[in-house]
């Protein structure tokens, strides 16, 4: 009941926010110029950046796999490739659901209990955090004068929305308060406070257990791997419009982590948060939001339907695999 609740909150509050972010970036813009500036995306460029997603992906799960093994469970690539896969696939439709889905579909095919894989999950996450907040201190350092006018002009556009909106903002919360209350009722009233002690106690130790990386030198490498993958990807998709061919990739690296920061924030596949972030960034170094919304689209666009098309397809071939299994 717990996880339930947990969920449909977050889904809520995930397309809430995503929709509101979404709305700021594309109002009062000229959606008919961003298609046809979309329209000339380079083919060649493009196939570039889904094969440093796919390279991306597995440097993923192989990281993944440093983290289980180092709790002391030892579960098959194709298992721990597959699981993240759908992870990723859900995460596309729901802001962080898709965490737990891996975790569950980890269990059903290694026995890997729930609370031990998400605790790598969760030392993931960290170090990828601590990967970003040093990127973005990096920028602010470099770019400072420019990036200072982006957190006042995001504070400003927000404000202005909020104040604008803010009858529908309160009904929307009410909303999800009165929800929640119900929901928390119920959780109580079905005690399962037992259930969820154990799964803290077991979760806490694996994170412990997870921070004490024994292969440290492997995972540090896994994860900066990951992350220039990333880097090569925008520059991809920078070198794949005409309007953008020209940016370097010191404006990739840059790019890339401001718009991480969209990613953090709780929006399924990142829709919403990461283009808003990125259109101020554009702004920002004197280029049409036109352009910085085209590149936004671009970018998050291949990453999601990549991985909503990539996760549709191992769904079907491994139920395919499975059933024949059974009918043998």
């Amino acid at each position: 009941m717990s996880g339930i609740r947990r969920n449909i909150i977050n889904a809520a509050t995930g397309i809430i926010i995503g929709g509101f972010f979404l709305y700021l970036t594309l109002r009062n813009q000229a959606l008919d110029r961003i298609l046809e500036l979309l329209s000339t995306a380079r083919t060649g460029w493009i196939l570039l950046v889904i094969a440093f997603l796919i390279i991306m992906f597995f440097f993923r799960a192989y990281r993944w796999r440093l983290l289980i093994r180092n709790s002391g469970k030892y579960p098959d690539i194709g298992n721990i490739s597959y699981s993240l896969l759908l992870g990723f696939f859900i995460n596309s439709f729901t802001p962080k659901l898709g965490e737990i889905i891996r975790c569950t579909s980890l269990k059903k095919s290694s026995g890997i209990k729930v609370s031990r894989s998400f605790g790598t999950v969760i030392t993931e996450r960290f170090y990828d955090l601590l990967i970003l907040i040093l990127a973005v201190l990096i920028i602010m350092a470099l770019e400072f004068r420019r990036l200072g006018g982006l957190l006042e002009t995001a504070k400003t556009s927000i404000i202005s929305t909020v104040s604008e909106n803010y009858l529908v903002l309160i009904f929307i919360i009410s909303g999800l308060l009165v929800t929640a209350a119900i929901l928390v009722y119920l959780f109580k009233r079905f005690g399962v406070m037992e259930k969820i002690r154990i799964f803290l106690k077991d979760f806490l130790l694996t994170v412990k257990q997870t921070f004490r990386i024994k292969s440290y030198g492997i995972f540090t490498f896994q994860t900066l791997m990951i992350w220039l993958m990333m880097v090569l990807m925008n520059y991809c998709c920078l070198r794949a419009l005409p309007s953008t061919d020209n940016l370097s990739l010191y404006f990739a690296f840059v790019a890339l982590f401001i718009g991480t920061i969209g990613w953090a924030i709780p929006s399924p596949g990142g829709i919403g948060t990461t283009h808003f972030f990125v259109l101020q960034l554009f702004i920002l170094f004197n280029m049409s939001p036109e352009t910085g919304i085209t590149y936004g689209l671009l970018v998050n666009g291949i990453t999601v339907v990549f991985t909503i098309a990539a996760g549709l397809l191992t769904i079907t071939i491994v139920k395919s695999i499975r059933m024949a299994r059974q009918l043998k």
